[in-house]
């Protein structure tokens, strides 16, 4: 079987990669279709890339901005807060714009190559022009979050969505779709889309084990995590503060940076380690809580590790996330100007109270109920042989 992958941005690709080497490790071909900033990142996965798309123009549609300033979450009576309904549909007309700019490259490939299945990031829209366009089932894989170019039925018919389409002389792709999730259930809010639960497995690169990771630590402090992502520069403006409010609280701090961030960081107090470049999965399975910027990723390698984390959203998808983990009973949200007292207090909550801590490994346990990714290769087989994706996923089989 061909499968043909199709990435989004930069953040979005280490959330395809498990899934795609499951499908190499099953005897696969595999070919995975990004823009040309995220070639890179695939290849050091080990993974046969495709650059598609013109990165100016590419990038052009993906800096159009949308006002994601905090305040913008509609919170109903029920826990889980949604995005405001306006931002959503910015957010979605924003993706179609990028796949605009890359269906062109990416259907050329797809008639040339024609593969038996697409598995699309939810975000990359492209995919599902690809899959029409050979005639294929395109199956739907999220970020984390419930948020994609999808349309269900012809009520949700989008003119931006059928222009796609149009100019290759292709129908729309319009009917009930399916997910691959690696969101855990309790983190998950709805959403009408089917889903396939799959194991979050995190993905951030190869790394080498330094020594200070290879031994216990002799101070016997807590030891906290301080990051804003690899692909954003969140939490840069406030990092000294929040540093400051950790080292009041006489715990150890490791800084996760990318080497831009490295290269701006001055001499660090004692007490302070910088760590470049390194795979936060790895980082974490030492550390004693996460401060972050409330990014999706971060946050659910968090989980993954049963940490409690401290959330600094500085826009309002990371408000969003921020508000699911909050309301899980797995962390605290502040606002990102949080001054030193208030962040202080929260990681001291953080990890003097044990039910952060229970929620988290609550959540880690919903995780590794979920199907591994091996297991989503035979839903992935039995699609392609159908030649649609109404087909039972592994937890519906489960229930017969």
């Amino acid at each position: 079987m061909r499968v043909l992958f199709v990435g989004h941005g930069p953040a979005h690709v280490p959330w395809i990669i498990p899934l795609a080497w499951a499908c190499r490790l099953a005897g696969h071909e595999v070919r995975v279709a990004v823009r040309p900033q995220c070639v890179a990142p695939v290849v050091r996965a080990g993974l046969v890339a495709v650059p598609i798309g013109d990165e100016a123009r590419a990038g052009a549609a993906a800096a159009r901005q949308l006002g994601l300033g905090p305040g913008r979450l509609r919170a109903p009576a029920q826990a889980a807060a949604v995005l405001d309904p306006d931002l959503s549909e910015m957010l979605v007309e924003k993706m179609i714009a990028v796949a605009d700019t890359l269906t062109d490259d990416l259907v050329d490939f797809a008639r040339f190559w024609r593969p038996d299945i697409v598995v699309h990031d939810t975000a990359a829209a492209a995919g599902l022009v690809a899959a029409a366009a050979v005639k294929v089932p395109a199956v739907g894989h999220t970020w984390g979050v419930s948020l994609g170019v999808t349309c269900e039925d012809e009520s949700q018919l989008r003119p931006s969505y059928a222009g796609l389409f149009e100019r290759f002389g292709l129908d729309p792709v319009v009917g009930p779709a399916v997910w691959i999730d690696p969101c855990p259930p309790g983190l998950r809010p709805p959403h009408g889309v089917r889903r396939a639960d799959m194991r979050f497995i995190p993905f951030a690169g190869p790394a080498a084990l330094p020594k200070w990771l290879r031994t216990d630590r002799a101070s016997g402090r807590p030891l906290v995590c301080v990051t804003g992502g690899v692909t954003t520069s969140a939490l840069d403006e406030v990092r000294d503060q929040v540093v400051a409010a950790l080292r009041g609280l006489d715990a150890e701090v490791v800084l996760a940076v990318t080497p831009e961030q490295a290269a701006l960081t001055g001499p660090l107090p004692d007490g302070v380690r910088l760590a470049e470049s390194f795979p936060l999965d790895v980082l974490l399975a030492h550390c004693d809580a996460l401060v972050h910027h409330g990014g999706v990723g971060s946050g659910l390698i968090a989980v993954t590790h049963g940490l409690p984390q401290l959330l600094l959203p500085q826009n309002a998808f990371q408000e969003h996330w921020s508000d699911l983990v909050r309301a899980s009973g797995a962390g605290i949200a502040l606002p990102a100007d949080a001054g030193e007292g208030e962040a202080a207090a929260a990681v001291r909550d953080l990890l003097a109270r044990s039910s952060y801590r229970e929620r988290a490994r609550s959540l880690r346990d919903e995780i590794d109920a979920m199907p591994i990714p091996d297991q989503l290769v035979g839903f992935l087989e039995e699609c392609a042989r159908a030649g649609h994706t109404d087909v039972p996923t592994h937890q519906e089989a489960g229930r017969r």
